[in-house]
C-alpha cells in the first residue's frame, strides 16, 4: 500500500478571546506614572502605555517609587532595567535599521543617493541617540530622519530583507510570538519640519515582528504617527465576535493568536560608573549578547537527540509504547536486560524497530511525534528527512563513540523513500526467515506489473541491513563512482535497488550475517554463495564502489566481467546496449536543446528529412518490440516456474501454470498486432 508523505507542521495554539483595547483614562495614568518613575517624556510615556495590553497590570509593577518591581539585565557598562508584559502587535515597530541587514546596506560615500536602484535611493537610517541633552540617561532613543517617505523606504527595505532571510511566518501562524520582543520608545525628528514621531521599536530586530505585520497587513511604517485606537478597538471587536459565534476564518483565527505579543520595555539604565556608556549603548550591548556572542548553538546532532528523547517520552505517556520500550529504543538497556525484557539483543533489529516507528501510517503515533517535536522547536515541520535524523539520533547509540559522527552521517541517508511510502513492521524474525520472505516477494512480483514492490520483508530487511553496511563502511553518503562514472545516488537508494533483486536480497542477508560476528561483509552472487577474490587471496570483500556497481539504478547495467560463459558475455552485451540507450537519450536531449532565433527548439519548427527519418522509426520500432518480448521472457523464466515448483497447493501451481498460458497468449497477441501493423504499412 503506497502512502504520501506530508510535510505536517507545528499543532497550532489554542485562540481565546482578546481584552478590549484599553480606555484613555487607564493608558493616561499609566504614562504620568512612567514619565514620575523613570523619567520618560510625555511622548515616549504615552507611546509605551497606548501598546500595552492590560495598562493597571504593568503600573502595579512599580506601585512604589523607591522600590519598582522591574526585572534588572546586566550588561557590560550596568544594568538596564526592564518591565515583562503583553502589548498590541500593530503598535510595535520593526526597527527600521535592523541590524541584519548591515551589510547590504548602501552607503552614501559608495552610491549617491538616488543614483542607483530603490536600495539606495534615500541614505540609511542613522544610528538612535539619546534624546537628552544634558548627558542624563533618559530612557528612550532619537532617531534623526530626512522625512515621513525616508522612514516609509527604511521599513519596507528591512521588511523585503527579514521576510526573505529569516522568515518566521509559518511558525508564528500556529504559534504566535513566544518569546518577549525587546521594545524602547523611540522618536523619529524629520529633517523636513514634519511633526515627530514616536513609537515603541523593536530593538533586537525584530524579525517576529515583520512577519507578524506581514501575517496582519500592517504598515508598519505608520505606526510612528498615532491614529489607531479606533481602527484597532474595532478590528478587535470583530475578530472577538466571529470567536464567540464560532464562524472565524483561518486567517482571522491566524489574528487572534497574533494580535498579541510578549515583551520586555527597557525603561531605564543604572551605570557602573562616569566613563561607561549611556542607554543607546546599553541597548545595543544587549542586543549584541543575543546575536552577536551568543551561547554556542547545540549543534544538529545534540538538537535531534533531544528530541528524538522527548518523542520516546511523549509516545510513552500516551500509551504507545511500554516503559521497557522506551528504554531500549533509547538505548539505556544493555543487551543483557533487552534479552530479558524478550527484547531483541541484534542492533540491526533494534534499528529496524526504531526505524518502523519513525516510518509507521500509524496516526496516533505519528501525532505524537510531532507533539513532540513542535513542543521545542515551532520552525521544524514533519517532513522524511526529520524522521530520519530522529531514527538515526536514536540508532547510532548502538555505536561506539568514536564512531558515532561517521556512521550518524551517512546513516540519516540510507533510508529509501520506500520504508516511508509503503506499510511494513519490524517481525523479529531471524535473518534467514526474513530472506526467505523476501525472496518470494520478489518472485511475486515479477508475476505482477513491471514496477511493482516487492512487499514489506523486503523492506523490513533493508531496514535491517542499511545499519550493518554503514557500520562496516559498505555504503557511505559521500558520491560513490563505478567505472570511473559518478554515481549520485544516495545509500538509502543503493539499498532500495538491493532489495529489488535476488541478489541484492542476498547480499543484505550476508551483511547481516558477517555484521553479527563483527565481520568485514564479503560479497555473494546471484544464489547466496560467497565470491572469491580474483587473484584467489580470499573471499570478496564489499564497498561502497562495488555495491554501486553492482546494483546501479534501474536502466543502467552493471559493470562488465571478464568470463566467457555465454551468460556473462550476454550480460556484458546487455550492458553495452545500457550504455548506448543512455548516449540515444542524451542524443536526442542534445538535439531539443537547440533553439531558433525566437527561443524555441529549432527541431520542432524545421523538423527532420523523411528519408532519415524512417528508417530510425523502423529501428526504434523493432528494438522497442523485442525489448516487450525479454522482458516478457524474463517474467516466465524467473516467476512462473518457481510459483510451479515451489507450492505443493494445486492452487497456487494452477496459478503458474496460468500464468504461463497468459504470457504466452500475450505473446502471441503482439506478434499477431505486429504482423496486421507490417500489413497496413505496406497496402499504404
Amino acid at each position: 500500500m503506497n502512502r504520501s508523505i506530508s510535510a505536517e507542521q507545528v499543532l497550532p495554539r489554542p485562540v481565546e478571546t482578546l481584552p478590549e483595547y484599553s480606555n484613555a483614562k487607564a493608558r493616561r495614568t499609566l504614562a504620568e506614572r512612567l514619565a514620575e518613575v523613570f523619567g520618560h517624556s510625555e511622548a515616549a510615556a504615552t507611546a509605551i502605555a497606548d501598546a500595552v495590553v492590560d495598562p493597571p497590570s504593568v503600573r502595579a509593577k512599580f506601585g512604589e517609587v523607591a522600590r519598582p518591581q522591574v526585572e534588572e539585565i546586566s550588561v557590560p557598562g550596568g544594568t538596564l532595567l526592564g518591565i515583562r508584559t503583553s502589548m498590541w502587535a500593530q503598535l510595535l515597530l520593526p526597527d527600521p535599521r535592523n541590524p541584519r541587514i548591515g551589510p547590504s546596506r548602501h552607503h552614501p560615500f559608495a552610491v549617491d543617493p538616488g543614483s542607483g536602484g530603490e536600495e539606495s535611493r534615500v541614505r540609511p537610517v542613522p544610528e538612535p541617540t539619546s534624546p537628552s541633552s544634558d548627558g542624563s540617561d533618559v530612557p528612550e532613543l532619537d532617531v534623526a530622519i530626512e522625512s515621513r517617505d525616508h522612514l516609509e523606504w527604511a521599513s519596507a527595505q528591512a521588511a523585503k530583507w527579514v521576510l526573505a532571510e529569516n522568515n518566521w511566518s509559518d511558525s508564528i501562524r500556529t504559534q504566535g510570538v513566544m518569546e518577549a520582543v525587546w521594545v524602547v520608545p523611540t522618536s523619529y525628528t524629520h529633517a523636513d519640519g514634519s511633526a515627530t514621531g514616536v513609537a515603541m521599536v523593536t530593538v533586537e530586530g525584530s524579525s517576529r515582528i515583520s512577519a507578524v505585520h506581514d501575517i496582519l497587513s500592517v504598515r508598519s511604517a505608520d505606526i510612528p504617527y498615532g491614529g489607531h485606537d479606533q481602527r484597532l478597538r474595532a478590528h478587535i471587536r470583530k475578530l472577538n465576535d466571529a470567536l464567540t459565534r464560532g464562524t472565524a476564518t483561518d486567517e482571522q483565527l491566524v489574528h487572534l493568536r497574533c494580535e498579541r505579543v510578549p515583551a520586555l520595555i527597557l525603561v531605564g539604565f543604572k551605570k557602573h560608573g562616569e566613563g561607561t556608556g549611556g542607554f543607546p549603548t546599553a541597548i545595543k550591548s544587549l542586543v549584541a549578547l543575543r546575536h552577536v556572542d551568543p551561547p554556542k548553538a547545540w549543534g544538529e546532532g545534540t538538537e535531534n537527540e533531544a528530541l528524538a528523547d522527548e518523542v520516546l517520552d511523549e509516545l510513552y505517556r500516551q500509551g504507545l509504547v511500554s516503559a521497557s520500550d522506551r528504554s531500549y529504543l533509547a538505548g539505556s538497556f544493555t543487551k543483557d536486560e533487552a534479552i530479558a525484557a524478550h527484547l531483541p539483543a541484534d542492533p540491526a533489529q533494534r534499528a529496524a524497530r526504531i526505524l518502523a516507528l519513525f516510518t509507521t501510517s500509524d496516526q496516533r503515533t505519528r501525532d505524537a511525534i510531532r507533539l513532540a517535536v513542535t513542543s521545542q522547536s515551532t520552525r521544524k515541520k514533519m517532513t522524511q528527512n526529520l524522521y530520519d535524523d530522529l531514527a538515526t539520533a536514536l540508532i547510532v547509540r548502538s555505536v561506539e563513540a568514536s564512531q558515532v559522527k561517521r556512521v550518524r552521517l551517512d546513516l540519516r541517508h540510507s533510508f529509501g523513500q520506500a520504508l516511508h511510502r509503503h506499510n511494513w513492521s519490524s517481525t523479529g524474525r531471524d535473518t534467514e526467515a526474513l530472506t526467505t520472505a523476501a525472496l518470494q516477494e520478489i518472485q511475486d512480483a515479477l508475476s505482477h506489473e513491471p514496477g511493482a514492490d516487492p512487499g514489506p520483508a523486503t523492506l523490513e530487511l533493508a531496514a535491517r541491513a542499511a545499519y550493518a553496511l554503514i557500520l562496516r563502511h559498505g555504503l557511505t553518503a559521500n558520491l560513490g563512482s563505478a567505472e570511473g562514472t559518478q554515481d549520485r545516488r544516495k545509500p538509502g537508494e543503493v539499498v532500495d535497488v538491493m532489495r529489488r533483486r535476488e541478489q541484492g536480497v542476498h547480499q543484505l542477508a550476508q551483511a547481516l550475517r558477517d555484521n553479527s560476528v563483527d565481520a568485514h561483509i564479503r560479497a555473494v552472487d546471484g544464489v547466496g554463495s560467497i565470491i572469491a577474490r580474483r587473484d584467489g587471496a580470499g573471499d570478496q570483500i564489499i564497498n561502497d564502489t562495488y555495491l554501486r556497481s553492482q546494483f546501479p539504478p534501474p536502466g543502467r547495467l552493471r559493470a562488465r566481467s571478464n568470463g566467457d560463459t555465454p551468460t556473462e558475455i550476454l550480460k556484458n552485451r546487455l550492458t553495452e546496449f545500457s550504455e548506448a540507450m543512455e548516449r540515444l537519450d542524451e542524443s536526442y536531449r542534445a538535439v531539443l536543446a537547440v533553439q531558433g532565433h525566437a527561443g524555441e527548439a529549432l527541431i520542432e519548427s524545421d523538423g527532420a528529412d523523411p528519408e532519415d527519418c524512417q528508417p530510425w522509426r523502423d529501428v526504434l520500432n523493432r528494438i522497442r518490440d523485442e525489448i516487450a518480448y525479454w522482458e516478457r521472457r524474463f517474467r516466465q523464466q524467473h516467476a512462473a516456474p518457481s510459483l510451479a515448483v515451489r507450492s505443493s497447493d494445486p492452487e497456487q501451481a494452477d496459478a503458474g501454470q496460468d500464468l504461463d498460458i497468459g504470457l504466452e497468449a500475450e505473446d502471441a497477441f503482439v506478434d499477431s498486432l505486429n504482423d496486421t501493423t507490417a500489413g497496413l504499412q505496406s497496402v499504404g
